[in-house]
This record gives structure tokens, C-alpha cells and sequence, in this order.
């Protein structure tokens, strides 16, 4: 049986060390592995980068969290996280999270500067997120010098 889950941790420190190559990302590169109750260690645990986050050249920060499991030869992600948070506060953070009310809860969700609403959004994975966060953080096009710089103010 091929080694799947031991190809997806290769996967996520390549692609971590890419964006580190790129100088988007900043010093080493926190990510653990971990194993989780009724997964087998080869076939899945937890992926983790939070406290320490993975920390991007502006001093924005990315929390990540994946409950990853093999299943049927092909990587699931069971449950995550992404929390990217910018200097100023501002953040959003991708969720899947088992939920009893779908409709207030969605299982695949959003939050954007604060913890309420949860707003419907689609699968996500880490590489996404990744490349969302330099296309409009650290890319140098003209789009992105309308967004980078912008201060955002909110009253609650």
C-alpha cells in the first residue's frame, strides 16, 4: 500500500518551503505532526502550525490546523483551520467543523474580522489558501497595490 499520508506531509513542508523560497514566508517553517485517537499513524493525524504560527514577511500570521485521513487511497481533510491574521487585526479564517445547525453553522465556513457570522464557503485546503494570501497580500500587480496598505476600520 503506497505511503499516502507520508506523501502529504512531504507535500505540505514543499509547500511551505516554497513560499519560505519566495520570501513570502519567514523563518522555519513551525509545522507538527501529530497522531489522533482511531487513526492509524500511517494513515493519518493532525497537522499543525499554531502557537508558533507561520509567520509571512509583513508580520501577518497563519495559524493552520488539519485532521487528515486516508481514505480510500486519497487524502481527507476530516476537519481544519487556516486562520490568517494581518497586523492590524484584521482576519479571516477558513473552517471545517462538524455542526448540528447547518444553516448558522454551515460544516465548510468563513469568518472575516469577527468570530459571527459563520458564511457558507466552499472546501478549502492549504495550498488555496496559500496562494489566495499572496495574490492579495504580497503579489506586486496593480490589483493587489489597490488592496496591500489599505488601513480597515470597524465599529461594532
Amino acid at each position: 500500500m503506497p505511503a499516502i499520508y507520508a506523501e502529504y506531509k512531504k507535500h505540505v513542508r514543499a509547500l511551505l518551503t516554497e513560499y519560505g523560497r519566495q520570501g513570502i514566508l519567514l523563518g522555519g517553517i513551525p509545522v507538527r505532526f501529530s497522531p489522533v485517537e482511531g487513526i492509524s499513524p500511517n494513515e493519518g493525524g493532525i497537522i499543525r502550525a499554531r502557537d508558533p504560527d507561520l509567520v509571512f514577511r509583513d508580520s501577518a500570521k497563519l495559524a493552520l490546523y488539519e485532521k487528515v485521513q486516508v481514505v480510500n487511497n486519497e487524502i481527507h481533510l476530516l476537519n481544519y483551520s487556516y486562520h490568517y491574521e494581518r497586523p492590524n487585526g484584521y482576519f479571516f479564517r477558513y473552517e471545517r467543523e462538524g455542526t448540528t445547525d447547518p444553516i448558522r453553522k454551515p460544516e465548510y465556513h468563513m469568518h472575516v474580522i469577527l468570530d459571527l457570522p459563520h458564511f457558507v464557503a466552499p472546501p478549502i485546503n492549504l495550498e488555496i489558501i496559500l496562494k489566495m494570501i499572496a495574490v492579495n497580500f504580497y503579489s506586486q500587480d496593480i490589483y493587489s497595490r489597490q488592496i496591500v496598505g489599505h488601513a480597515i476600520s470597524l465599529t461594532v
